[in-house]
């Protein structure tokens, strides 16, 4: 993984943890194994038009995402206001003209709708998919990225999903819901 925007990110976020505790990576390969978790699924998305990272963090997996489908929009949501600023300071840096950083809570932003809506370490699927109700049309696709305890979280689904096993991580895919 030598893009340079990478690099440049790794530096950053290394900068950035020292003072402001964005994430629990606190190398550069705890960092670059993240950011293979995070595009692992580019291999079996369909393209993309607009994406909803729902609690973005340091940018796992949003903001990775963003930077290796420079073609899709992206709207990274960030309650937390350290995050957001990390986030709106990478944007800038790498010139990402396909990201815009919400520093609010996602049930606070205006609905729209979405081709994709992802999500990392943030909520139950239970949850993620009530906040994720007013951004979803029949089309969407929702991503989760879970552990290894995800197949309790969706007993109750009705949703057809599917789970992509790789390591500890779930990717939970969820379509066809009814928006």
């Amino acid at each position: 993984m030598k893009d340079k925007k990478i690099d440049i990110f790794i530096e950053k976020l290394l900068e950035w943890n020292k003072i402001h505790n964005l994430t629990g990576a606190k190398t550069k390969d705890e960092i670059l194994e993240n950011i293979e978790d995070s595009i692992y699924p580019i291999r079996f998305l369909p393209p993309i038009e607009n994406c909803l990272d729902i609690g973005s963090g340091a940018g796992f997996p949003g903001l990775i995402l963003a930077i290796f489908m420079p073609k899709s929009k992206f709207v990274l949501v960030e309650p937390r206001v350290k995050r957001a600023a990390f986030l709106n300071y990478i944007v800038s840096t790498l010139d990402l003209k396909n990201v815009v950083i919400e520093n609010r809570r996602v049930e606070e932003i205006k609905p729209k709708k979405f081709n994709l809506i992802t999500s990392r370490a943030v909520a139950k699927t239970s949850s993620l998919l009530k906040l994720s109700k007013p951004f979803i049309t029949k089309d969407t696709i929702l991503l989760f990225y879970k552990g290894e305890e995800v197949e309790k979280e969706i007993q109750d689904i009705k949703s057809k999903y599917d789970i992509i096993k790789r390591d500890k991580r779930r990717y939970l895919i969820l379509k066809d819901l009814d928006g």
